[in-house]
């Protein structure tokens, strides 16, 4: 897809506690163990790496590509239905009302809205669809033969990952970073932030806030739970 020629400039987000008020993964994760597919000793792993990412205990990059290998074994068309029924049925409607706002707004301002997230492509496409984006940038899947191997298909869209992928996009496209927006919540968005010329913290947590505040970033004021 060219963005050239139909876009003036290309506003990206973040997906979880940005567009989601909450994380999509434990929802997958929960309905997974519910519906059996998930044993207790994988839902005990999955609450152990969660502790650890919400303490920042140990790399967030590792905690997340860990947090993949439940996924190995399955194949790729009953992980896509499981997470397009938790879309559904539990993430649609946690989707913030602010951030559909201001996805209409660069629509009326001929800005492409593009998704950049560190979730998976079964998460966001999904997503992408049902909110009417442009694009998707976001982390693959490896799979054999259908089968996921519980490993990502590069690298995963993390951190200064996402600044490179944002960037690459740009070039690519023929749009400035400079000219683009971005909205995230986390620290780890930091990165790709201060890439853009228009950063925009979304119910950011603490120390997203101060850089935010330090650098008079925008901080869009949201309802639902705080990052």
């Amino acid at each position: 897809m060219t963005l050239r020629k139909r876009y003036s400039y290309i506003a990206f987000y973040d997906l979880d506690r940005t567009i989601f008020t909450g994380n999509s993964a434990t929802s997958l994760v929960a309905e997974a163990r519910n519906r059996g597919i998930m044993n207790g000793r994988q839902f005990r792993h999955a609450l152990y790496l969660s502790l650890l990412y919400k303490l920042d205990w140990q790399d967030p990059a590792r905690i997340i590509t860990r947090m993949l290998t439940w996924l190995k074994g399955m194949t790729e068309t009953a992980a896509r239905q499981l997470c397009l029924e938790v879309f559904e049925n539990n993430l649609r409607q946690t989707i913030r009302p602010e951030i559909t706002r201001e996805m209409q707004k660069h629509r009326d301002n001929l800005g492409a809205n593009v998704l950049l997230s560190s979730a998976t492509s079964l998460i966001c496409e999904p997503v992408a669809a049902h909110l009417n984006l442009e694009d998707v940038i976001c982390t693959r899947l490896e799979a054999n033969n259908g089968i996921l191997t519980g490993a990502t298909r590069g690298k995963l869209v993390y951190g200064r990952e996402k600044k490179t992928r944002l960037t690459d996009y740009c070039r690519k496209e023929g749009h400035k970073p400079a000219e683009s927006y971005y909205y995230g919540d986390s620290k780890t968005d930091v990165y790709v932030m201060e890439t853009v010329g228009h950063p925009v913290a979304v119910c950011p947590d603490q120390r997203l806030l101060e850089v935010a505040r330090k650098r008079d970033w925008r901080v869009l004021e949201v309802s639902g739970p705080s990052g």
